[in-house]
């Protein structure tokens, strides 16, 4: 079974040679759409993992709310990273998707509620 292999101007993207500012292009588009989404996981996933050891039982549920932060930014990495298509071909401009945007940032407004109540009910 063939497949549909990627290709940037037209050659499989593992045999092209990109010029120096091509492969800058490249890599700052890999760190905009992959790691700004993990990083923001891990550091969530660290900072739950520290509330739990570090505080008394009364902030497990805060650290438990930054494991699910975590959780959801990962799933949204995952989710985008598997729609997007080839996003790293250089014959099509770059452009930030408004819709994953928004949904972030519905994640991150809804995380924070979240907290907000649980550090008043303290």
């Amino acid at each position: 079974m063939k497949t549909k292999e990627s290709l940037v101007r037209g050659h499989r993207r593992e045999s092209v040679l990109l010029t120096l500012s091509e492969l800058q292009d490249l890599r700052a588009r890999q760190r905009t759409f992959e790691g700004a989404y993990w990083r923001t996981a891990l550091a969530a996933f660290s900072t739950g993992l520290l509330i739990l050891k570090v505080f008394s039982r009364e902030f497990y549920k805060i650290g438990i709310t930054f494991f699910v932060f975590g959780m959801a930014m990962l799933a949204i990495a995952l989710w985008r990273r598997r729609t997007a298509g080839d996003v790293f071909d250089l014959s099509i401009p770059f452009k930030t998707s408004g819709n994953w945007v928004i949904l972030t940032t519905i994640v991150t407004m809804a995380t924070y509620i979240v907290m907000l109540v649980l550090l008043f009910r303290l």
